[in-house]
């Protein structure tokens, strides 16, 4: 089975100049854990997800005792270029499954950006391949 039989091709995408919040609050409102990050070109530069937002956390909690006030304006409004995981790994359309579960198995991520021709034209999750595991 390839990647273009189980991606999704409505994707939800970032522009990486979006403030973190913006994305936050989009991943929320969508209830999605990652996006594709695009630039002006509307080639894949990264990806974001909650991971990323979690791993700024050990930094901010290592200092919380010598921070008075955390300021969640200060956290949220860079761009998500800064956070984001970049490069993004990704895959073609014609992919087999099984690669990208070593993908997600051996890299430790949960989606990847499906290009074909430098453009975005789908995603895969972790979520999609179990689906296509537990139908075949």
């Amino acid at each position: 089975m390839k990647v273009r039989d189980i991606m999704t091709k409505n994707v939800i995408t970032a522009n990486e100049n979006e403030s973190i919040r913006e994305v936050v609050l989009r991943l929320r409102e969508k209830k999605i854990t990652g996006v594709p990050v695009i630039n002006e070109n509307d080639e894949v530069v990264g990806v974001f997800s909650e991971t990323d937002i979690l791993s700024k956390l050990p930094d901010i909690l290592n200092e919380a005792d010598k921070i008075p006030l955390v300021d969640v304006k200060e956290l949220t409004d860079p761009p998500i270029k800064t956070s984001m995981s970049s490069p993004a790994i990704i895959v073609s359309p014609d992919t087999d499954i099984k690669e990208v579960a070593k993908i997600f198995l051996y890299k430790y991520i949960h989606r990847v950006p499906v290009v074909e021709n430098g453009k975005l034209v789908g995603i895969v999750s972790l979520g999609d391949l179990l689906k296509a595991f537990s139908e075949s």
